[in-house]
């Protein structure tokens, strides 16, 4: 800028700046100008004309002008010009390389993330095997608590469930069909009698009516089974059979079996559960828990704990114990532990808990001293 306010460019040292897009003005009047067209220049000598700022330009560029000042007047005015191509062509080649990097990382990923995933997914499958394959031949088998990470323990915790579910069921179908056979014996062996009684020889007409009202009696003894049984079965099968919560069903039995005997003490876990009805439960711990009162001097213990792949019950007391001699005929029907104890018992009741349990899928056994273990599938 010159003593009269004249702008001018030295040629030499901005030739190349001005060649990029660089218009300067010496009042509205341009005094050097970048090469291009027409358009370009109307649009700067506009900018210049006004006040700068911007304004966007044809071939999309976008123009700006700033005021060149000398004190407060303004002298001249530089206009500045430049393309949107270039951004959007850098866009462009952004957003592919962008692609193709991602493409590139998923191609490479993908096997990788496979290997990782059949590897994690490979415990669930042999688990899976293993729980089908058990389900049909081996119901007492588990997965128990091994080390495992905590997602596949907790699988391997809800297949245990199912498995003991299923094992409850099959167990009570069993059972069904054992007490129907068992139970129905008895009429079906009084008819068969009766009848092959009527068919030797003539008899009485009194004696006939005596033969056909036994016979009645026992089929009717026959429908009664047949409908409690099939009643009880359709009861059970509103919730899972075969299954119960132990606690209650030990403290029911020993509040059942006198309160002014030797104290038991319970102790039992809530929600322990057995795969085995409450009733069939209550009959194999009712003759071992009298044979506790009978020879208990102070006290009776019951305790139950999961262990391994059953549910354990001790039952003992302070007596002087089984004698050596017949422990090992103490679950022998008629066989009683001491004949000079003043009882009148049979010497049945460990023989038909020993069966129970065994029925059951479980079983009865003497332990030290007086005793009793019964181990039962857990629920």
């Amino acid at each position: 800028i010159d003593s009269a306010g004249n702008v001018s460019v030295d040629e030499q040292q901005t030739s190349k700046a001005l060649d990029a897009g660089i218009w300067v003005y010496s009042g509205h009047r341009a005094v050097d100008r970048p090469p291009g067209g027409a358009s370009l220049n109307k649009v700067a000598d506009a900018i210049a004309a006004g006040a700068g700022g911007y304004r966007n330009g044809p071939g999309g560029y976008r123009l700006i002008g700033l005021p060149i000042m000398r004190g407060e007047a303004r002298v001249g005015m530089v206009v500045a010009a430049a393309s949107d191509a270039t951004y959007e062509r850098a866009r462009t080649a952004a957003i592919v390389g962008s692609t193709v990097l991602a493409l590139l990382m998923l191609l490479g990923a993908y096997p990788v993330l496979r290997i990782a995933a059949g590897r994690a997914l490979r415990p669930v499958g042999e688990m899976t095997h293993r729980a089908s394959d058990w389900s049909a031949h081996a119901l007492n088998e588990r997965f128990g608590a091994d080390h495992r990470y905590a997602e596949i323990q907790s699988l391997a915790a809800t297949l245990d469930e199912v498995l003991d579910r299923l094992a409850a069921v099959v167990r009570h179908e069993r059972r069904l069909s054992a007490e129907l056979s068992h139970e129905l014996r008895t009429p079906l062996s009084a008819i068969v009698a009766e009848t092959d009684l009527l068919l030797s020889r003539e008899h009485a007409p009194e004696q006939v009516a005596v033969a056909h009202q036994a016979i009645h009696d026992s089929a009717l003894a026959m429908e009664r089974i047949m409908e409690t049984l099939l009643s009880a079965a359709r009861v059970d099968t509103q919730d899972a059979p075969g299954r119960c919560d132990l606690a209650p069903v030990v403290a029911r039995l020993v509040h059942d079996h006198g309160r002014n005997r030797p104290a038991v003490a319970v102790d039992i876990a809530a929600g322990l559960g057995v795969g085995v009805d409450g009733p069939i439960v209550e009959r194999i711990l009712a003759p071992i828990l009298s044979n506790a009162r009978r020879y208990a001097q102070r006290s009776i213990t019951v305790r139950a704990r999961r262990k391994q792949n059953w549910v354990v019950i001790e039952v003992s007391d302070d007596g002087p114990g089984v004698a050596p001699d017949v422990r090992d005929e103490v679950f022998e029907p008629g066989r009683r532990g001491r004949n000079d104890d003043g009882h009148d018992g049979a010497g049945l009741g460990l023989a038909l808990a020993r069966r129970l349990a065994r029925a059951a899928a479980g079983d009865v056994t003497l332990g030290a001293g007086s005793t009793f273990e019964i181990r039962l599938p857990p629920a």
